[in-house]
């Protein structure tokens, strides 16, 4: 899906879109712990660029009745502590929304994130045995596609007619929303210079890895990374930057 620059695109009017159900899809960005002071300034800056574009958005079309976020089997107050450890970045922001009306929900499952992780896990390791690969390959491919269905059956038998809600998930996400789910794109302005600032970063890693010994084939491709049809992710997607 093209999507139009802001400045070309009229901002979403509350009295266009009536009793359909919407949806804040907020790209999720997470770093490990001591990544350095460059990247937590600029994912601080993001977060909080994220904050003032969802808020720009309840002005227009109504405040978050339900939150959901990837990996998130808890809901409610037992939902936080969750939060704070695997999005400590934008935990504030989702705490807030909890705060006021809006419902934590528990977006997945936590039996199959449980054992996705596991599979990225044994991935990470470099198995050594051509079928040992070939089977963590297939359980990584085959949990992450049943967490992306839970992720949408959640989505669709919560959000109810006319309400709103939130989405935080990676941003090559495979989730498929119903056609009747208005979907808006939250993309600050923070957003491209924090890819931009990854893309350099893994850039750098490869020419380093490559400097250290040319004769080791190097590949950036990660099972977790592979890249979706965005045209198949959301239907109606727009964009909004705050």
């Amino acid at each position: 899906m093209t999507q139009q620059p802001l400045s070309q695109m009229p901002k979403p009017r509350a009295d266009s879109y009536g009793s359909a159900r919407k949806l804040f899809l907020v790209p999720n960005y997470v770093f490990p712990p001591g990544v350095g002071d460059e990247a937590e300034t600029m994912l601080q800056r993001y977060w909080s660029e994220v904050r003032d574009a969802v808020g720009n958005l309840e002005r227009t079309l109504g405040q978050v009745n339900h939150v959901f976020h990837e990996m998130l089997f808890e809901e409610g107050d037992a939902a936080i502590p969750l939060i704070e450890t695997m999005n400590p970045m934008g935990c504030g922001f989702i705490q807030a929304l909890a705060s006021s009306d809006a419902n934590l929900v528990a977006t997945e499952d936590g039996e199959m994130v449980n054992e996705h992780t596991d599979w990225q896990r044994i991935l990470s390791m470099g198995p050594s045995s051509e079928k040992v690969m070939t089977m963590a390959m297939e359980g990584f491919q085959s949990t992450l596609q049943a967490r992306y269905s839970k992720i949408a059956e959640r989505i669709q038998e919560t959000l109810g007619e006319g309400e709103v809600g939130v989405l935080f998930v990676r941003e090559d996400h495979r989730v498929q929303f119903a056609a009747d789910i208005q979907v808006f794109y939250v993309a600050p302005p923070a957003l491209d210079a924090l890819k931009r600032w990854i893309d350099n970063q893994v850039r750098a890693m490869q020419a380093a890895q490559m400097a250290a010994d040319p004769d080791i084939p190097f590949s950036a491709d990660d099972p977790a990374d592979e890249a979706p049809d965005e045209e198949s992710a959301a239907g109606d997607e727009q964009s909004e930057g705050g």
